[in-house]
């Protein structure tokens, strides 16, 4: 089972720690999982769901919804747009045949640059609720400064409301610089594509005598946490607890049987991690765990 365990643990965690170093460098602003088209088809639930348990506000392949129940949500492609030949007539389909419950972002850098497209838009499509930024780092320059005019133009057309959505190989640093004026990011390969974590499986205590191989440390262990400081501590088992500090590791599975249903539950799992997030923001740690890998 060991290989089966660490394929189902190494690669969920990775995927779910890189969205939450997204959402935590993000800090109000919208994060969602765009990357599925970058990992096998199969893979697609495992992906949205760990996201989703990262902490991200939405994922958009809908497997995560047929599947695992996580609401998909989404924007146009550039597809819609050139097999239209032209925006105008794409945006106001898009507009026209969507349900209403859907946010009308608009995609505005296929053919024009961002600035013109953005104009374009909101002088032709009667709802638009956001515009979409999907400019590759090559063809970018002064990523800041195109933002800043189209929300220039916006603002001064008396479409100030209108939200910047950027994605298109968006990284940590992008997020970080382009935080204060952007509204959403869509991040697709930093998280899909998250190196996994190299988690071992090891035997350290049999029936109660501690064994393990060179370069581990015998017996069984748990780790406690102070929740006001968010210091961790690893002690064998049986220890006593520390005061002020709370076991993490407890028996979920015996001899195949599920004991806990709750751990296979990720809405829980997800109010663990926005709790652990509020922490660390509130420790002033952020810059610490956005390091971490």
């Amino acid at each position: 089972y060991e290989t089966a365990l660490l394929g189902f643990l190494c690669h969920a965690s990775a995927v779910a720690t890189e969205a939450f170093r997204f959402k935590l460098a993000a800090e109000d602003k919208k994060v969602f999982s765009f990357g599925t088209r970058r990992v096998h088809p199969a893979l697609a639930a495992m992906v949205e769901r760990s996201a989703y348990i990262g902490g991200v506000d939405g994922v958009s392949n809908y497997a995560a919804e047929k599947y695992i129940g996580i609401p998909s949500m989404g924007t146009m492609p550039h597809a819609l747009i050139i097999c239209f030949g032209n925006q105008i007539d794409a945006w106001r389909s898009f507009d026209e045949v969507v349900d209403d419950s859907v946010p009308r972002t608009m995609l505005v850098d296929t053919y024009y640059d961002e600035k013109t497209e953005s104009i374009l838009a909101v002088e032709n499509v009667e709802r638009v609720d956001a515009v979409r930024l999907d400019t590759p780092s090559s063809r970018r320059g002064k990523f800041r400064k195109i933002i800043e005019e189209v929300k220039w133009e916006l603002k001064i057309r008396g479409k100030k409301n209108v939200k910047i959505f950027v994605s298109g190989g968006v990284s940590l640093k992008d997020v970080f610089e382009l935080r204060d004026i952007v509204d959403a990011f869509g991040v697709g390969t930093s998280i899909s594509g998250a190196r996994p974590i190299d988690f071992a499986l090891d035997i350290v205590e049999m029936e109660g005598r501690f064994v393990a191989k060179r370069g581990k440390r015998g017996g069984m262990k748990q780790v406690y946490r102070n929740w006001d400081t968010f210091e961790d501590l690893i002690t064998l088992y049986n220890e006593k607890r520390p005061n002020h500090m709370q076991p993490l590791l407890r028996k979920v599975i015996e001899k195949g049987r599920i004991l806990d249903e709750t751990v296979v539950d990720m809405h829980k799992a997800r109010s663990l991690v926005l709790k652990q997030m509020s922490l660390i923001r509130k420790l002033g740690r952020v810059e610490e765990f956005l390091d971490a890998r």
